[in-house]
């Protein structure tokens, strides 16, 4: 028996032209689509869709949805023009079940993603498979050939969760949800170079000391404000190889902020304190002078109250509840009077209680006068990062 060869029949086809099946019954979750999507970046569009010649889908709904979103203009198809309306159907049902039916030899596939991830040249996350999903495969057992775990393991895990059921409902409320970690996607799909319009916003995916990326980024606009909040020095081991000289970074990064931000716009750095050798290092030093050669003003030093904490071992270091908020400009500025004065409207007395360089005290130059409606902020920024699990309950209580 001879079948037609349909790969001969590949065309392609403006997305515009196309349009997915009212009936189809396949659904895709977005987690999904997003793993159609890694696959299209890192593999190309590799497998054609399958459509009538009236443009109407039969197979690879999920492809043109994705495409779609990644705007490819045209993609491959094959045009079925000998099938039935019933047969079209039929297809579009096949073509989904019957991959549904098959097993995997799970020796084999963790032997094939050992050798992708000794390899180093493809995501694994781009060929459907979560990390979770990953792990438990490449630690699974050699005799393990087929979906899922083995009847003998899969009583087992019944066994536990059974047995873990109880001590889960005690600890279900202890737990907040709001303090899970969120679940990665599986395949990322920005990859350098993409840049995203979100509304009247732009993101870009790039090297920041890169000034044709930022030139990029910013057109012909320039910002009011810079706010950022970089690696503390060289104190982790990031997977791009880690932050080996820091104040190359920097400088890398602050170099062409001409680029980035207004002449008169402000920039602020928040940083951390780190410790090596039992010390805290003042790593910032050496990169804030090199600003200032650079015409960037050293304007002012904040600190970033990040709400109560708890005294440790006085024997020890006690953990830093506060960072640093550092704020250069290259043009002077008229601090704003923006916070309402609790003593708005009080008529000064002779005897301020301000003391003189020589220490001293004497009259306010403006004694007899009210006291002003508004102030300018203070340089301590009370922003708790953490949430203050229990004080609601403990306000409450008293």
């Amino acid at each position: 028996m001879t079948l037609p060869w349909m790969a001969a029949k590949i065309v392609l086809r403006p997305v515009a032209e196309l349009r997915p099946h009212a009936g189809n019954a396949r659904l895709h979750s977005a987690d999904q689509l997003e793993q159609i999507k890694a696959s299209m970046l890192a593999f190309g569009f590799t497998n054609p869709l399958l459509v009538d010649e009236a443009g109407e889908l039969i197979a690879g709904h999920g492809r043109l949805e994705a495409a779609t979103a990644l705007g490819i203009a045209k993609v491959p198809a094959i045009v079925l023009r000998h099938l039935s309306p019933a047969q079209k159907d039929a297809l579009r049902l096949a073509d989904n079940r019957i991959a549904e039916n098959a097993t995997w030899d799970q020796a084999l596939l963790r032997d094939a993603l050992a050798g992708l991830q000794e390899a180093g040249e493809v995501d694994l996350l781009a060929i459907g498979f979560s990390r979770d999903e990953i792990s438990a495969i490449l630690a699974a057992a050699e005799e393990a050939v087929i979906d899922g775990d083995t009847p003998d393991e899969q009583d087992d895990a019944d066994q536990v969760a059974e047995n873990a059921g109880g001590a889960a409902a005690a600890t279900d409320d202890a737990e907040d949800p709001a303090d899970a970690e969120p679940e990665p996607p599986r395949a990322a799909v920005t990859r350098p170079g993409d840049l995203w319009l979100l509304g009247e916003h732009r993101l870009l995916c790039g090297d920041s000391t890169d000034a044709a990326v930022v030139t990029r980024l910013m057109g012909d606009d320039r910002a009011a404000l810079l706010f950022t909040s970089p690696p503390y020095g060289n104190q982790r081991d990031y997977t791009t190889g880690g932050i080996g000289d820091w104040d190359a970074l920097m400088r890398g990064v602050c170099g062409h902020l001409d680029a980035a931000v207004a002449t008169d716009g402000q920039m602020l750095v928040n940083l951390g304190l780190i410790h090596r050798d039992s010390e805290w290092q003042p790593y910032w030093h050496g990169w804030i002078d090199w600003m200032r050669t650079i015409g960037w003003r050293r304007f002012g030093w904040y600190v970033w109250d990040q709400g109560p904490g708890l005294p440790g071992d006085w024997n020890g270091r006690l953990a830093p509840s506060f960072e640093f908020v550092f704020h250069f400009n290259r043009t002077a500025r008229q601090a704003n009077k923006i916070i309402p004065c609790r003593w708005a409207g009080h008529v000064n007395s002779e005897k301020g209680g301000l003391r003189a360089k020589d220490g001293t005290v004497g009259e306010w130059t403006h004694a007899g006068q009210g006291v002003q409606d508004t102030r300018i902020p203070d340089n301590v920024l009370r922003i708790t990062r953490h949430k203050a699990r229990g004080v609601t309950e403990i306000a409450d209580a008293a």
